[in-house]
């Protein structure tokens, strides 16, 4: 079931010109109902004329009954109030979500920052250990045989 609306239209032109399009429409049957022909000015020989024509292509507003006025006011403004606080709630998400990756970023940062420096501050100190860990893998390695091939094919 379809709901049949109604549009407006006003219609500029010579009577001649006018009333053809108020023919055509009546005889489509879109033609509902016609105000009186106007004068656009006093030295224009053109008139003006409202048309109120069928139109099937936008379903018509229902029509607001007095007692239900208000609670079609008060649906209104909470639609209104949910689309706002959605916003708000969106742009709060983004915003704390923005604030924990640049937090996160700084920290970052700031601890590369240190383990640069203490690398810097104990180089020697990690060098020894190197070098003794490299003289006991060598020491380890001398032990267990020459370091030569078992045999000619491996």
């Amino acid at each position: 079931m379809s709901t049949i609306g109604y549009r407006d239209t006003t219609l500029i032109g010579l009577p001649e010109q006018v009333a053809n399009v108020i023919r055509n429409h009546h005889t489509a049957g879109t033609l509902v109902a016609v105000t009186a022909p106007r004068s656009v000015s006093p030295t224009d020989p053109r008139v003006r004329v409202v048309v109120r024509l069928v139109d099937d292509t936008t379903t018509a507003t229902p029509p607001v009954r007095v007692t239900s006025l208000r609670t079609h006011i008060t649906n209104r403004v909470q639609h209104t109030q949910r689309r706002r606080t959605r916003r708000r709630i969106v742009i709060a998400a983004t915003v704390t979500a923005a604030v924990v990756v640049i937090g996160l970023a700084v920290a970052l940062v700031y601890l590369v920052g240190h383990l640069v420096a203490f690398l810097v501050d104990n180089a020697a100190l990690i060098a020894g250990l190197l070098a003794i860990a490299a003289l006991i893998l060598a020491a380890l390695r001398g032990t267990t045989g020459s370091g030569k091939r078992h045999c000619p094919g491996c």
